[in-house]
């Protein structure tokens, strides 16, 4: 059988009062994919009305990660003097190591399991672009190797924030509530807008933002100083490095940093060094250079192509160089 359920009787599931044949209906009706999502939308829901006991996950950690220490000091002595010191502590035994190492992993599932309800991820490969219209009417275009994670539920009405891992341009919708939008990325760069179009660049060598249009609010947050705001206008770029630093540039051609849109490439000095990253970042591939000097050597120039073929052609004749491919790996070399 596979009958309608309707939500009041979701409802007293949840609160632990479904009877057996209940729960049986309601295991049959979530057979059906499109009843799991209206399972969680209805969950997500009762959970608002009714409000949860939530277990302190990162207290349970701090704790069983200071138990671990303690019996690794056990094990390594630091020196010979801290061997004279007798340290009285819980016994640990293999058998409860295993029972923690169980716990871990059930808690990093629970987590999984949870962002995968929270949150929808859509992603490019190697190699591909993809333009979004997300349900607030705001347009994405991911990257290649990208990924955008959204939130389920309320997006639009509760929140307009979003995560990005790669690189994306945004052309934000304004709404009539002026509900702004974010974009968080994993290097404690944040860029909140009302309705404007950047491009968002968050990769391994770095991040970057470069405003087209409107007017952005930046936050950087790092560890060894306080949150710094910068107010950018059409034109502004913020880059951070890998070790943190921040920088502040301006260009009278903002619209350049969106050009791989139409998979077109725009050098402007660009080393190979960098021209590397990017053949690693957006078709998957190793560098190798032969003579280490040609990292150094830069590269100016326009050009369109639609695979990593053509990539490299083009670059080998700008540099008058040679390359060679197998799988992977491309070789540079005189």
């Amino acid at each position: 059988m596979n009958q309608a359920i309707r939500k009041e009787t979701l409802f007293e599931h949840f609160a632990g009062r479904s009877t057996a044949l209940q729960r049986t209906m309601i295991a049959d009706w979530l057979q059906q994919p499109a009843n799991q999502m209206q399972y969680v939308a209805w969950l997500d829901e009762w959970e608002h009305q009714n409000l949860q006991y939530l277990a302190d996950e990162d207290a349970a950690l701090r704790r069983l990660s200071n138990k671990i220490e303690v019996w690794e000091q056990q094990q390594h002595p630091l020196s010979t003097e801290a061997q004279q010191v007798p340290i009285r502590s819980m016994p640990i035994s293999p058998r409860w190591l295993v029972a923690a190492s169980v716990i871990l992993c059930v808690l990093a599932g629970l987590y999984a399991g949870r962002q995968l309800l929270l949150y929808q991820t859509l992603e490019t490969g190697f190699g591909e672009t993809n333009q979004l219209t997300l349900p607030d009417g705001s347009t994405v275009t991911l990257n290649a190797h990208s990924t955008l994670r959204i939130p389920r539920f309320g997006f639009g009405n509760k929140t307009r924030a979003v995560y990005l891992t790669g690189e994306a341009a945004f052309s934000i919708k304004h709404t009539p509530s002026h509900q702004r939008f974010v974009v968080h990325t994993n290097r404690g760069v944040d860029v909140e807008v009302l309705g404007t179009e950047f491009d968002v660049y968050d990769r391994p060598a770095g991040t970057r933002v470069v405003l087209s249009r409107g007017a952005i609010q930046l936050n950087y947050t790092s560890s060894s100083k306080p949150v710094r705001r910068l107010r950018l206008k059409p034109g502004d770029a913020v880059s951070v490095d890998s070790l943190g630093q921040l920088t502040q540039s301006f260009t009278t051609q903002p619209e350049v940093s969106m050009a791989w849109r139409d998979h077109r490439f725009v050098f402007k000095s660009t080393s190979v060094r960098e021209i590397a990253d990017l053949l690693r970042d957006t078709y998957g591939l190793r560098v190798i250079l032969k003579d280490p000097e040609l990292a150094n050597r830069t590269v100016t120039g326009s050009f369109q192509v639609n695979n990593a073929d053509e990539f490299l052609q083009v670059v080998a004749e700008l540099l008058e160089i040679n390359y060679k491919q197998k799988d992977d790996t491309v070789t540079l070399f005189e």
